[in-house]
């Protein structure tokens, strides 16, 4: 299925392999990365991250709705600023995480909260889903104050998760404000 949601600023689409120098911003960063290991480990070149956009790709058809990954665009100029997702959280597969990565260049525009908002309404309104979480290490400020941000409520801390000790974010569709 393909997805298109827009914003005041920003566009949400599917990813394409011509995305690869500006989704390497992205996942290549180290400030980027070292939150995303062991779910994704930094990504060294254009070639690996082209590899990488194409099993997602082709992975997005056979997610159940509202599952998925989605690069982030500025709609005036059509730059790449992030991507997004929504998947189910290892091991159990029960839960579904939402997740925002931005390039350190768009950080502190606002951009992850507003992409965010428009895929949880998506999520809520077209997917069969009535919570969401977001998961963060401690230290990871900038994702705790985005979770903040959505009206995501801290649930505590869990090493269910990727064998890692996280921060548990929720919200349910009932408490979301679109």
């Amino acid at each position: 299925m393909t997805l298109t949601l827009e914003t005041d600023r920003l566009l949400i689409r599917d990813w394409e392999e011509d995305d690869a120098d500006a989704a390497l911003e992205i996942y290549g960063s180290a400030d980027v990365a070292q939150w995303l290991s062991p779910a994704i480990d930094k990504v060294t070149d254009a070639a690996t991250m082209r590899v990488i956009l194409q099993a997602w790709i082709e992975a997005q058809p056979n997610f159940v709705v509202p599952a998925g990954r989605w690069a982030v665009t500025r709609k005036d100029d059509g730059e790449v600023v992030g991507g997004l997702l929504i998947r189910l959280l290892p091991p159990y597969e029960e839960d579904l995480e939402i997740g925002w990565q931005l390039r350190p260049s768009a950080w502190g525009n606002g951009f992850a909260s507003e992409a965010s908002r428009a895929l949880m309404k998506y999520a809520f309104d077209e997917g069969s889903t009535d919570e969401l979480f977001a998961v963060a290490r401690p230290n990871n400020k900038r994702a705790i104050a985005t979770a903040t941000r959505l009206g995501m409520e801290w649930v505590g801390e869990t090493d269910k998760y990727y064998d890692l000790n996280l921060q548990v974010y929720r919200i349910r569709a009932s408490e979301f404000k679109g």
